[in-house]
This record gives structure tokens, C-alpha cells and sequence, in this order.
């Protein structure tokens, strides 16, 4: 197998596009893309700066397509993005968010310079659920702010996290915004129900949310986690319990799927404890 890595593009100084054995890889080091020509040789060194992404080979044309339709800058900074985020979970992230990403982010300058302000409707539930991944967006951002003169709103900065976090854990950026929804709506039921303005920072407040979305996993999973305080739940937390039931019926609707008296007892709880809380 070979050493060489043919140059596709060169995305910037610290960033190539590049082509070996029939797979594309992304290379990123310090001054690994200065002068380089596409169908010029790199050579895997030994310095420890340099990363090699493989693209997954499901990907790879999509990606290639990519990297022809969108400014070689940009994609550089996503890039850039995507080996912090790598870095700053100690994990690697799906292939997918190399090409959602970078469009994202194509398609945000381009709204941004036509003056056109997308409003994220789930940007507490976001950072709330997702607080790592807001951290990596948020200092993308200033790399955004950096090397293209453009601020990112924090609506936008929430749907980077979204890509983020859809690439740690293998789904779709859709699906995850699907659960981001389906936790906003239950969140302002319990509150409408309950008659009170909860406190999005408290606790309580983020651990039912946190609950809601792991819930949401469990029952479109078939899992269940045994509750043993069922029995004294129904009885101790009558009321929160029927405020349970009806979030799980709707819950139900939503994933087409069965929910448990288990799960009802534990959103009971958390629950429960909103309502102690905001007292």
C-alpha cells in the first residue's frame, strides 16, 4: 500500500483534501497544504501535529462533491471544528458531519450576508442537553469569527452543536432535532399543567430534560430500566403520575411505540421534584 497521499485540493495552509489507495482522506497539520497543487504527493510523516481522516467510503463521493461546491476556506474552518470537537471528546466522529457541516456553514455566510436571521426554537434545550458539544460550537465560532470576519449568532452556534452532536452518536442531524423538539413540547406542557415558569437553569429543570431525551432513546429501543418505587410513586405522587401518563401518551404518539409504566414512574419523579423545586 502506498505512503503517498495525492492532493486533491489544498483547503488552506493546514488543510488538504487528498486521495489514496482509492480512499479520501482529510490532512490536517501545521503548513501541510502550503504551495501544494492538486496531483501533488504528501508523504505521512512522523510529526505528531498532522492528523489523516478517513472519509467513510459511503461518504467519500458526497464528500468529493463537497469539496468542489463549497469555498476551500470554509471548508478548511470546518475542518478545523470537527478535529477540535475530535480532540476535545477524545473520540471520532461519523463522517457524515464532514459534508453537513461544511454546507451548514456555507449556507449560514450566505444567509448572514443577505441579512436573513434564523431563529433556533430549541437553543435551551440544546444547551442544556448538549452543554460539551455547545462548548466546541461556541469556540468554533471564534474561529468562524476568526479567519472570516463573520459572527455567528447563538442560534447558529446551536444548530453547529446539533451537527456535533448527530456525529457522536450516529444519527441524523434530523432525528436529533426531532428529540430536541419533542423534549421542548413536553417541557412547556408539564409547565402549562403544572402553572408555573420554571427555572431553565435550575437542576431539576435539566435533569427532566436530560431524562425526557435519554427516555426518548429507551423507548424507540425497546429498553426498559426497572422501576422499583413504582408502587409508591403511584401512591405518594398520585398527581404527578397522571401528568406522566398523559406526557407518555403523547410520547407514544410521537414514536409510534409503546412507553412503560416504568419510564411513567420516573418522569413522575423528576416531575415532582420540578414542581418542589419551583414552589
Amino acid at each position: 500500500m502506498s505512503t503517498n497521499y495525492k492532493v486533491l485540493k489544498s483547503l488552506s495552509n493546514n488543510v488538504v483534501v487528498s486521495k489514496k489507495d482509492n480512499n479520501v482522506y482529510v490532512l490536517l497539520g501545521k503548513g501541510i497544504g502550503f504551495g501544494k497543487k492538486p496531483g501533488e504527493l504528501i508523504t505521512k510523516g512522523s510529526n505528531i501535529e498532522q492528523k489523516f481522516i478517513k472519509i467513510d467510503d459511503n461518504e467519500k463521493d458526497n464528500y468529493v462533491e463537497t469539496v468542489k461546491n463549497v469555498e476551500g476556506k470554509i471548508l478548511a474552518i470546518t475542518e478545523e471544528i470537527i478535529s477540535l470537537a475530535e480532540d476535545t471528546l477524545g473520540e471520532e466522529l461519523t463522517s457524515r458531519i464532514h459534508i453537513g457541516l461544511a454546507d451548514h456553514i456555507s449556507f449560514a455566510m450566505k444567509r448572514i450576508e443577505v441579512g436573513i436571521d434564523i431563529i433556533n426554537p430549541f437553543l435551551n434545550e440544546i444547551q442544556t442537553l448538549y452543554s460539551n458539544e455547545y462548548s466546541i460550537a461556541e469556540k468554533g465560532s471564534k474561529i468562524i469569527k476568526e479567519k472570516l470576519n463573520v459572527d455567528f449568532t447563538e442560534s447558529e452556534i446551536g444548530f453547529i452543536t446539533l451537527h456535533i452532536h448527530s456525529a457522536r452518536v450516529n444519527e441524523e442531524v434530523s432525528q436529533s432535532i426531532k428529540y430536541t423538539r419533542i423534549v421542548k413540547e413536553v417541557m412547556e406542557y408539564i409547565q402549562e399543567i403544572l402553572g408555573i415558569k420554571a427555572n431553565q437553569k435550575s437542576m431539576e429543570y435539566a435533569r427532566l430534560v436530560s431524562h425526557l431525551r435519554y427516555a426518548l432513546d429507551r423507548i424507540e429501543n425497546d429498553k426498559v430500566i426497572k422501576n422499583v418505587m413504582l408502587e409508591s410513586i403511584k401512591t405518594q405522587m398520585s398527581e404527578e403520575f397522571e401528568i406522566a401518563k398523559k406526557v407518555c401518551k403523547f410520547l407514544s404518539k410521537e414514536l409510534s411505540k409503546e412507553v412503560c409504566e416504568d419510564e411513567v414512574g420516573y418522569i413522575s419523579m423528576h416531575i415532582y421534584r420540578l414542581l418542589k423545586q419551583s414552589n
